[in-house]
């Protein structure tokens, strides 16, 4: 009974230890929160007009490009104007890091630096690992290793300092015909969209990076590229509500921190360009779909845009239209110098202004920003050796593994038998050397004793030399099951593919790889010229397609159905050549979704 007693008043006490913390831990947040508020206000009293207005502006870095004139417009821009941030295009990781570090220490007010890295800052900096795009993400069969991806992108931002990834797209891509969105989009099923940008912004968030997602209202079917012109989107206000608008009605819902507005001619909703246009952006983004978070434009450069307006009127009518984040401006000095007019002349409510300064003055203070012995630089040393991560390359082979996409296999050749003589042909494909890593390779084919390397292959058919080799036991079986490369590209002759062609006679099986290492491909993964050369040899031969490409890619192939197996294995990267070989092989099973229809 005693025990009994002493066992109830320990709970008890445990009990109010828990209440103690959790109320302890909310005051804790609430004063951290007062304290940012108190250092935004602390900021924004000391700022002038101009200070505020340029807060508001995100100019474009790539230090690999800059010419002394544009470093030194950066350099005004950032020291004198005092913008708000910087966007990353592409560059080299140490030498960004190194111009951002001096940017940095220059700027009065740290700057905010985003990146349009929609799969990870590899689609920027070569140095990190490569994650895949969005269109093979579309292709996994669920979205927990979306959301193990997030969480990967935003501790790579970390490492560079990076602080917005302008990601993820969550437009729908219905139109095959689309030519800027297909690949980056995540498919065209409105409900995987939804849920795979859902995992992946939420992955981003809970790993501290902002996310933001795009193209809003949505640019999945459309046949204008917006960089180059205006895109139309002529449907009714039914349709946008059941498709297009689905998606980031549930980023809403689920906490997305910050929305891109489209360039887009969207006659149901507005005559004005969307990223312009008040009904859209205030009306609809703010008031119906209640998005209280930061609203940036796309790029103010683009043709979408830009046709006939000058800078300094895009600026104002996208801030007008209530926008919080100036993308790109053209010319960022007369940007500036309308803007501040507009607010002096008392032709924009200054009250307005500083409640839109406030929002990024926020973002800056949550990152530490505004406390007084804050360090914006970054520490270099041996930079593109650390951010190549081991659990980041494993989640990336994963993520390969599971996306690869078995479309057919009518034959039944898959998976290959090794003991077979196989023939693989690779078309366009990357030329990389093969080492003795993968052991005694004499005797196979295109064996150099001199270097000990086999020439002229891919990764892919490095791994099948290697199964070959760990099948076949001694050396007399090796050389019965000898592996075979073939290299064509879109140089090749007609005569070139005929000769390849007559060789394949003396072979069980024929892998015919064609690679697009953009992984963007529609109509030209193979070259015209090549599509009806290459017939005779698919008709007589049956091969497996190992398809390196978007899956639009397959839409040109009148052959498709003379395949003996055809494969989907998205971008050409290392990770996917890997796991297509371990399809072929049978060490997996090819568990991926087309996430398009193909024609």
């Amino acid at each position: 009974m005693k025990n009994k007693k002493i066992e109830e008043i320990c709970g008890i006490c445990a009990m109010l230890l828990f209440f103690a913390s959790v109320v302890w831990s909310g005051k804790s947040e609430e004063r951290a929160i007062n304290r940012m508020e108190r250092q935004v206000e602390r900021t924004l009293k000391k700022m002038t007009t101009r200070e505020k207005v340029a807060q508001l502006i995100v100019s474009q870095t790539d230090s690999y490009i800059f010419s002394e004139g544009h470093a030194l417009m950066t350099d005004t821009l950032v020291g004198i104007e005092g913008i708000g941030g910087l966007l990353i295009i592409q560059d080299s990781l140490p030498r960004f890091l190194t111009r951002m570090n001096q940017l940095q220490e220059m700027s009065k007010i740290p700057l905010l630096v985003s990146i349009d890295g929609e799969w990870g800052p590899s689609m920027r900096f070569g140095e990190f690992p490569f994650f895949p795009q969005q269109m093979q993400l579309g292709a996994l069969p669920s979205d927990s290793l979306i959301y193990e991806m997030g969480l990967a992108v935003a501790e790579q931002c970390q490492m560079a300092n990076i602080h917005i990834n302008y990601a993820p797209v969550v437009d729908i891509n219905v139109n095959p015909k689309n030519p800027v969105i297909h690949a980056r989009s995540f498919g065209e099923n409105r409900d995987k969209v939804t849920a795979y940008g859902r995992a992946y912004m939420k992955g981003m968030q809970d790993g501290g990076l902002i996310a933001c997602s795009k193209h809003f209202p949505g640019h999945g079917d459309t046949e204008v590229d917006s960089h180059k012109g205006l895109p139309v989107l002529p449907f009714s206000r039914e349709r946008l509500d059941s498709l297009e608008l689905y998606p980031f009605r549930d980023q809403i819902k689920h906490g997305v921190e910050m929305v891109m507005m489209g360039h887009l001619h969207i006659p149901a909703l507005d005559s004005a360009v969307s990223s312009i246009s008040y009904p859209i952006v205030t009306g609809l983004l703010k008031e119906e779909l209640g998005f209280n978070g930061i609203i940036v434009t796309d790029a103010l450069t683009m043709k979408g845009v830009s046709e006939n307006m000058t800078s300094a009127e895009i600026a104002l009518a996208a801030y007008k239209a209530g926008v919080d984040i100036l993308l790109k401006p053209g010319d960022i000095i007369a940007a500036i110098d309308r803007l501040e007019e507009a607010m002096l002349s008392g032709e924009c409510d200054m009250e307005d202004l500083n409640e839109r300064v406030r929002k990024t003055l926020r973002l800056k203070a949550r990152f530490g920003m505004l406390e007084r012995n804050y360090d914006p630089t970054v520490d270099t040393t041996n930079i593109a050796e650390r951010v190549k991560k081991p659990e980041h390359i494993a989640l990336i082979q994963e993520m390969a593994d599971q996306s690869m996409t078995l479309v057919d296999n009518k034959l039944g050749i898959l998976p290959i038998d090794m003991s077979k003589k196989i023939a693989y042909v690779a078309y366009n494909a990357k030329r990389i050397p093969m080492h003795r890593e993968y052991g005694d390779i004499e005797g196979l084919s295109g064996y150099n004793p001199e270097t000990g390397m086999v020439d002229s292959t891919t990764l892919m058919y490095q791994h099948l030399l290697k199964e070959a080799m760990r099948r076949g036991g001694d050396k007399a079986k090796r050389q019965e099951g000898k592996v075979h490369y073939f290299a064509l590209d879109k140089k090749s002759s007609k005569k070139d593919i005929a000769a390849v062609e007559k060789q394949l006679a003396d072979y069980d099986i024929v892998i015919l790889a064609c690679h697009d290492p953009r992984g963007r491909s529609r109509k030209d993964l193979i070259a015209e010229e090549h599509v009806k050369a290459l017939e005779s040899l698919v008709k007589k031969h049956h091969p497996v397609l190992v398809h390196y490409g978007s899956p639009y890619g397959l839409s040109n192939l009148p052959w498709k159905e003379e395949l003996g197996g055809l494969l989907v294995a998205y971008k050409d990267s290392e990770s996917n050549q890997k796991a297509a070989a371990k399809v072929l092989t049978g060490e997996i099973k090819a568990v991926g979704e087309l996430p398009v229809t193909v024609e």
